[in-house]
């Protein structure tokens, strides 16, 4: 399947995703008509070694009023190139977002709709190839021209966005380095999923923060024993993602019991969407895991709680407390390998064992860098 193929998938993923959380943001300031939501996702290529950054702007109308013969101009700067630009092909009512054409012409991206209602969205999602070196970045804020309800030409422009970017830029190899740099967690990629070469760093879903993400998606470091991440790999139907949580607790607080360990999975599978997991299947291993003593090995399935939107998929966890560091790790691995919308209800036994392999193979090839913190004073 080509690339261009896969974006209409892509485009069904991220409109789940852009879906507005239960808890509502910040309401906009007096005045404001129209407000955006900019996350920028970093992503890896082992192929090429190259880092970009894929673009996820919410923009919402928030004036109170439909406005028509809508222009959406995004400009990028120096440094900063469109790879690919994804045309979404969904959008309803029901959803609050608006589909809308969209070009792109040297670094100015431009989309349009012919009218644009009052909490609709529309979503500039782009892939974003960035110079070598940069260590910040700053997005011209959207630009916005319509036709009012008196039929008069306005436009409006809104804020400009500064990143820093610096520890991805600066990374020159892949995403196991930078892993293995940031988070002093060891992932063999290329052992383990050798035909998966795009990695993306995936933020914490609206529906669990109770707000949209913004700024850079990428690694949570907090510092050297506590930090996540969330990755993933391939469209729905060929998606792989891992969930790794570490934080640093005494053996007195580590988890010991079944329970907790599953407690502790289901509170970072939250973080990829409203999911939970299937009870008829589920198991419970504890035992040693690798040079792990008391380790939960978790196997089974995760199901989408939203009927006929994802379904379901394979899912395996570790959770294990490393004595020498005295850091609590939680690992969570999620398969998508069936259809979407009304073909999310038919399983895909065969795919969804080939994602699950891939997701262990992924897991075991896992190894912590983290010192004991007597070592780091020294």
């Amino acid at each position: 399947m080509t690339p261009r193929r896969l974006i209409p998938l892509l485009a069904v993923l991220v409109a789940f995703a852009a879906a507005p959380p239960s808890t509502a943001q910040e309401p906009p300031a007096p005045g404001v008509l129209f407000t955006a939501y900019p996350s920028y996702g970093a992503k890896f290529n082992s192929g090429t070694q190259k880092f970009s950054l894929v673009t996820n702007m919410l923009v919402y109308n928030v004036s109170g009023k439909t406005v028509t013969d809508v222009t959406f101009k995004q400009t990028y700067p120096d440094g900063v190139t469109v790879k690919e630009t994804f045309q979404r092909d969904v959008g309803t009512e029901a959803t609050g977002e608006t589909s809308s054409a969209r070009k792109v012409e040297g670094n100015a991206f431009y989309a349009s709709m012919a009218t644009w209602k009052h909490r609709q969205y529309v979503v500039i999602f782009n892939e974003l190839e960035m110079a070598r070196r940069l260590t910040t970045v700053t997005f011209p804020g959207v630009e916005i021209s319509y036709t009012d309800s008196e039929g008069k030409r306005q436009t409006a422009k809104l804020g400009d966005n500064t990143l820093d970017i610096f520890i991805y830029a600066n990374v020159v190899g892949d995403l196991t380095r930078f892993l293995k740099k940031y988070n002093r967690i060891d992932i063999d990629f290329a052992t383990a999923t050798p035909n998966r070469k795009e990695w993306e760093f995936a933020p914490q879903a609206a529906s669990s923060k109770g707000r949209f993400p913004t700024g850079v998606i990428g690694t949570e470091h907090v510092d050297d024993y506590d930090g996540y991440f969330r990755i993933r790999t391939g469209p729905p139907g060929d998606m792989v993602q891992l969930v790794v949580k570490y934080e640093q607790v005494n053996k007195a607080d580590a988890i010991m019991t079944e329970d907790a360990a599953l407690s502790g999975l289901r509170d970072i599978l939250k973080w990829c969407g409203e999911f939970e997991f299937v009870p008829d299947g589920l198991k419970v291993t504890k035992g040693k895991w690798k040079n792990y003593k008391d380790a939960f090995v978790v196997g089974g399935q995760w199901r989408d709680t939203i009927a006929k939107r994802l379904g379901g998929g394979p899912m395996t966890g570790r959770v294990f407390w490393g004595p020498h560091e005295d850091v609590q790790y939680t690992v969570l691995g999620l398969g998508h390998g069936r259809g979407l919308m009304e073909k999310s209800v038919d399983p895909n036994p065969e795919k969804e064992a080939a994602l699950l392999k891939e997701m262990d193979a992924l897991i075991e090839t896992l190894k912590s860098d983290i010192v004991p913190s007597s070592q780091t004073r020294h």
